[in-house]
Formats: structure tokens, sequence, C-alpha cells
């Protein structure tokens, strides 16, 4: 296994050496592409919680299937976040094109399956054309992995869907603990306003596109920082990793089939 032979730790692409990177493509035919955001989680959380969250995941997989981490782009797209100071925002057209040329790049290094790490719901549309530009580009297929939607799958009740509430602090504590700042955590928006507010934004068939995250949460966050303990996000995000991987082995069985 490459994981064996190169250590037993997550293998990032940019801190491989050309051989080991060409081996560990060459062996699992596939690469994982972390896409983050670099936006405001209130007074407690750091501005690149969801790159921190979906690295977290990323690399675990990692060490469970041997196949590298790109770390594409810790913007994304979160144009809504932009009256906070410090919050950053990539154009989709920007995303889309770094990861098309990424793509093409690891497709001629002997990938031939991309699967897309993202935890930030703001991406979520941009990638989805940029994975179709990227199969028509080049020779690969992409999977995304929505983790944040597989968390609060595995666990409804203490992974809550809200924005730096207790889900995203477990992304930040299984990457690194002292990145949070419970103790800080202050002037959350109430539940019974950032709850129905974001679920409007998120409704399927009918609903608005989101122009200033105050729209949702007055304050900027809301939710229950202060429900999960490292320990517990420790073992929360290890399930999401070991659902990514099995969810991936299906998805790249059946579309060989």
């Amino acid at each position: 296994m490459i994981g064996e032979s190169m250590g037993s730790g997550p293998l990032h692409l940019h801190r491989l050496t050309q051989p080991d990177a060409a081996r560990a493509l060459a062996e699992t035919r596939t690469a994982i592409v972390v896409v983050g955001s670099v936006e405001q989680h209130g007074p407690h959380l750091p501005l690149g919680t969801d790159a921190v969250a979906a690295l977290a995941v990323a690399d675990r997989v990692s060490e469970r299937t041997g196949a590298p981490v790109l770390l594409l782009s810790l913007l994304g797209v979160a144009p809504y976040h932009a009256a906070w100071a410090g919050s950053l925002t990539l154009r989709p057209a920007t995303l889309i094109a770094l990861f098309v040329d990424a793509c093409r790049g690891l497709a001629a290094g002997g990938a031939e399956r991309i699967l897309v790490v993202n935890w930030h719901e703001g991406n979520t549309p941009t990638l989805r054309l940029a994975a179709e530009d990227a199969q028509r580009e080049s020779s690969v297929r992409v999977a995304i992995a929505e983790t944040h939607v597989i968390a609060n799958s595995l666990h409804p009740d203490e992974m809550e869907f809200t924005h730096a509430g207790a889900m995203e602090t477990a992304g930040v504590l299984a990457y690194d603990p002292s990145l949070v700042h419970v103790d800080r955590a202050a002037e959350a928006t109430p539940d019974e306003v950032g709850g129905p507010g974001h679920d409007l934004f998120r409704r399927r068939d009918v609903f608005p596109i989101l122009r200033d995250f105050g729209e949702i949460a007055p304050t900027g966050w809301y939710g229950h920082p202060d429900r999960v303990s490292a320990e517990r996000a420790a073992e929360i995000f290890d399930e999401v990793a070991d659902h990514v991987v099995a969810r991936a082995a299906e998805v790249w069985e059946a579309l060989e089939r």
C-alpha cells in the first residue's frame, strides 16, 4: 500500500517527491481534492473553518486509501460573508478554471478519479459546474463528497446544521483543537431566528438567493459550539471518513460497470 510505503499519515501532493507522487497516483488512480472557504465563523472559530474541516476529512480518507490530497484552494465562493472583515471569496469562474486546470494535470499524471472533499455548501453549485467541465476536457471522473451533509446525516442531534455551531466546531476540533476558542463565543443569533432564516435559503423547490449572511443571522453566526468535545469530534470525523471511503468505492464501481 502507498500509505505503508510512505508513512502512515495522509499524503499531501505538495509534500511528496515527484516519484512518490507518480507512484501514489498510479497505484490508486485517485486524487483527493480539497476546496475550502475563508469566511467569518463568529468570534470563536477561525476564518478557515470550512477549509480545515474538509482537510480533516480528506486526511483521514488519504490514510485509509493511500490516495494523495491536493489542497486546491483555501478560498471558496462566499460573497455573502463580505460584510465581515477578513472574509474572502472567489468568483465562480475563477474556482472553475482552477479546478479544471488541476484536473487536467492530475489526469496527465495518472489520476482517473477525482474525489472532491467539500465542507462549504456555498461551493456546491460551482463545483458541479467545474466537475462537468473537467470531465469534458480530460479523462477523469469526478465525485463530490459533501462532508458537512454527511456529518449532519450521521449524527443529526449532535451535528446541528447551523453556522459556527457544534458541527463546525467539531470540524475544527478534528483538525486542530488549538484553533477553537469557545470561551470567546458571544452574541449568537437566537436559533429561532437563524434556523428559519437558513431554511428559507435551503429550500429545494422555490428559493431565494442569499445576498448577505445577515439575512440569516444578524450577528453572523448561531448554534451551540460548546456541545462537542475534541474526543467526540475525532470519533465523528473518523465515521465521516469511513462513510466517504465506502460511498466513493460504490460510485467508482458503479461507473466502471
